[in-house]
């Protein structure tokens, strides 16, 4: 048992001492990600088996030409009350080549229309794994500068309550202040201290989440600019986005290629009621030499020789009958799994709809969520100047003092949270559409410092 421990704590290890890698903006992190992110790789590996299928269907199609050859050697002895009779050596040698052509089997083409199917579906999968692979790039990148954010702000809110503690423990020293001054102070910097503990770790997990993608950490990731320019969504309607989306999204072609797959198996299973009809050829040798010993010193007396050659061709035609039933209970079978292919692509086209429009509600929410905001950081910033001002000649209480600190700060988080969201759910909305590409990550990038 301690092997184990000793090998998963070597892995432990190499993970922990994994370097860090230089400050990288959001196109490193996609470049680095679509070498190393598993989850894209598996995708990929996945539609190139999953197109392999159209080569196989299109193999029974085509002829069939198989070689078959033997050679065996015998020795026959005979003795009669210990003399020897007879002794036989046989040789035999054979060769056959057996050619086989599909001629019509209505099965066949049928299984090539599923491999078809098959190979789009799969092309169709990969592209919805690519566009989840691009909203986990940016989703992480930017949980990474929010969580960065929430420890500088974290932090600076931590020195800021402890430095009120400590004026309320010198006021209450000097009798400017009630005990009760003193316990509001503390118990909000030990709030504060919970936070920050809190947010590092936080940003400790979404550093992670980055290495899953890239293998990798970063010591440093560019952040968005100060002034972030806030566009709606073109097209600006979510109907537009809507029909974009039942059109391009690539689950709904999945569904779509799943209903075609579903319909070529049906027609599968009656080809089963079809006949066949096949063109077979052959041509064989056979050779077998025989030679005969009789005296003593083994020599031969008496050799024989056999040459077979035979060459055949023929139509062979195959016609079911009777198959106990099971040709129409398959096809019974494959008719219900068609229906439900068709309830199936019926529920992804509603559940896009009702994921783009969400989409796009939240781009147009997050664009006033960024305005506001931003505007509520700058009130909390005005309202704490003046709670202190007033403070300071007695107006306001130490309490109205901590409680437009912990506003301001609070705002510094949802700004930050608002300018973030407001990039990714952008994204989101495009890869709901289905029309997400590695160029917007570009476009993504030009907004960063």
């Amino acid at each position: 048992m301690a092997k184990p421990i000793y090998s998963l704590a070597i892995a432990i290890a190499g993970i922990l001492a994994a370097p860090a890698a230089e400050a990288v903006d959001i196109v490193g992190v996609y470049e680095l990600a679509q070498k190393n992110d598993p989850q894209l790789l598996a995708a990929k590996y996945r539609r190139d088996a999953t197109a392999e299928s159209r080569a196989q269907a299109r193999a029974n199609l085509l002829p069939t030409l198989t070689a078959t050859g033997s050679a065996t050697r015998g020795d026959s002895e005979t003795s009669i009350a210990g003399t020897l009779i007879s002794d036989v050596d046989t040789d035999n040698e054979s060769l056959s080549l057996d050619l086989s052509q599909t001629l019509y089997n209505r099965a066949n083409y049928e299984q090539l229309d599923i491999a078809r199917g098959q190979v789009s579906q799969g092309e169709a999968i990969y592209q919805q794994a690519y566009q989840d692979f691009l909203v986990r790039v940016a989703d992480a990148y930017f949980n990474v500068l929010t969580a960065i954010d929430g420890v500088t702000f974290a932090e600076a809110e931590e020195k800021a309550l402890q430095r009120q503690f400590e004026q309320a423990e010198q006021r209450f020293e000097v009798g400017l202040t009630a005990v009760t001054d003193v316990h509001e102070a503390r118990a909000s910097y030990d709030n504060a201290r919970a936070r920050a503990i809190v947010s590092r770790n936080s940003l400790a997990d979404t550093k992670e989440g980055l290495r899953e993608l890239t293998g990798q950490y970063f010591s440093q990731l560019d952040p968005l600019q100060a002034e972030l320019p806030l566009q709606p969504p073109t097209p600006a309607t979510a109907e537009d986005w809507v029909a974009m989306a039942l059109e391009t999204n690539p689950a709904v072609q999945s569904a779509h290629f799943a209903v075609d797959i579903a319909e070529g198996n049906a027609g599968l299973q009656r080809a089963g009621h079809w006949p066949s009809l096949s063109l077979t050829a052959s041509v064989s040798e056979f050779t077998n030499n025989e030679f005969l010993i009789r005296d003593d010193f083994q020599n031969p007396i008496g050799t024989t020789s056999l040459e077979v050659a035979d060459k055949e061709i023929g139509i062979r035609l195959n016609i079911p009958i009777y198959q106990g039933g099971a040709v129409t209970s398959r096809t019974r079978q494959a008719r219900a799994e068609l229906n439900a292919a068709q309830q199936d692509l019926d529920a992804q086209q509603r559940a896009t709809v009702r994921q783009t429009q969400n989409a796009f509600r939240s781009v147009i929410a997050g664009i006033q969520q960024v305005e506001a905001f931003g505007q509520a950081l700058v009130s909390a910033e005005s309202a704490l100047e003046a709670t202190q001002a007033g403070f300071e000649v007695g107006t306001r209480t130490i309490v109205d003092v901590l409680i437009a600190e912990q506003r301001y700060f609070q705002a510094q988080r949802d700004n930050s949270n608002a300018r973030h969201s407001y990039i990714v759910d952008h994204l989101r909305l495009k890869a709901a559409a289905g029309v997400l590409t590695g160029e917007d990550l570009g476009v993504v990038n030009q907004i960063l410092d």
